[in-house]
């Protein structure tokens, strides 16, 4: 047997594995059985990140029937349009391609680190997932996490929606290691992995820890949200976690108002201000918007320093403020932040 033939062997075992069973259906045969029409499965495979399948190809297993079933059961039973099928699914769709990289990632690297040594018919480093216990396991994992996120989302839209299905008041902060680029390029690969994980552990960490939410992590930044009564305490957690020799300093942006929540993102002019206000920080600092400043300006937890206006791109001069413990004896301000 070749290399080749060697690894789909493989990849078809382990799809039967994953798929409980084998491939018995055409795409042409999945949409009938489904009483779906052909070309939107075929929308519905793309958005939920899946390629296309040449036509008469027989790779699709009953797993994909039920799913292709469900799908058209939301868009008959509420009444749904194509197109707002098609954007869920390509919301949850990217979700879980994430989820299942990172699944396959931690495996591949936890077993390569212990020296594992793959059976023949395994692909190197990656045989704890040839294990269906091991599959059933992550399955049930993501189902309850799936259970238990979609309560704590219904919780937040009907406690902070003020009477909108997709605007609320909150407070938007970023977090972002400064000098990340060049640090990079000085460390191995798994320096980087390793310093990368590091960042998100501690930020997610102290995030969630303060009654907050991580909306996404982008590399060496995470985007966050939380009432404008905690953000504070989060804000100055992050920028105090990193201040260590063996990390690099981060520098934190945030503002408060009305933004809009669609997809488990954030988006408006709030979320834009805190970005460019977290590039306007000095490394080790945070820096809060107008309106936040002057929600806090009467909590005796902390201490604000007015900057002269920044310049923010796209945004224009902006009155912005360095946000301190109490107990700190504020520095002369700047024009870039407080010493």
């Amino acid at each position: 047997m070749d290399a080749d033939e060697g690894l789909q062997q493989t990849l078809q075992r382990f799809a039967d594995l994953v798929m409980r069973g084998e491939p018995c259906l055409t795409g042409e045969e999945l949409a009938a059985r489904a009483g779906v029409d052909l070309e939107l499965a075929r929308k519905l495979r793309r958005a939920m990140g899946l390629p296309d399948v040449p036509p008469g190809e027989r790779v699709f297993y009953e797993e994909d029937l039920e799913a292709l079933r469900h799908a058209d059961a939301l868009i008959r039973d509420d009444r749904l349009e194509d197109s707002e099928v098609l954007h869920l699914t390509r919301t949850v769709g990217l979700a879980v391609a994430r989820m299942a990289d990172a699944a396959v990632g931690f495996w591949a690297d936890r077993d390569t680190g212990r020296g594992r040594e793959a059976d023949l018919d395994e692909s190197p480093g990656l045989g704890a997932l040839f294990d269906p216990r091991r599959i059933d396991d992550l399955e049930q994992v993501v189902l309850y996490l799936l259970r238990r996120h979609l309560l704590d989302s219904v919780t937040r839209r009907l406690t902070t929606a003020d009477g909108s299905e997709s605007s609320i008041n909150t407070a938007v902060g970023f977090a972002d290691l400064v000098g990340f680029t060049s640090l990079s390029a000085q460390l191995s690969d798994r320096e980087t992995a390793e310093l990368i994980e590091r960042f998100e552990t501690l930020a997610n960490d102290r995030v969630v820890g303060g009654g907050g939410r991580v909306i996404k992590m982008i590399g060496d930044e995470v985007m966050f949200n939380a009432d404008p009564a905690g953000v504070g305490e989060i804000a100055l957690l992050l920028s105090e976690s990193f201040a260590s020799p063996d990390l690099p300093s981060v520098r934190v942006g945030v503002a408060s108002g009305r933004v809009v929540a669609q997809s488990g993102d954030l988006y408006g002019p709030v979320v834009n201000l805190a970005a460019r206000a977290t590039v306007a920080a000095r490394p080790g600092t945070v820096l809060v918007s107008p309106s936040l400043a002057e929600f806090l300006r009467d909590d005796d937890r902390y201490g604000l320093v007015s900057l002269r206006p920044q310049r923010l791109k796209g945004i224009g001069a902006v009155p912005l403020w360095v946000l301190r413990r109490a107990n700190r004896r504020p520095a002369a301000a700047t024009s870039r932040g407080a010493a």
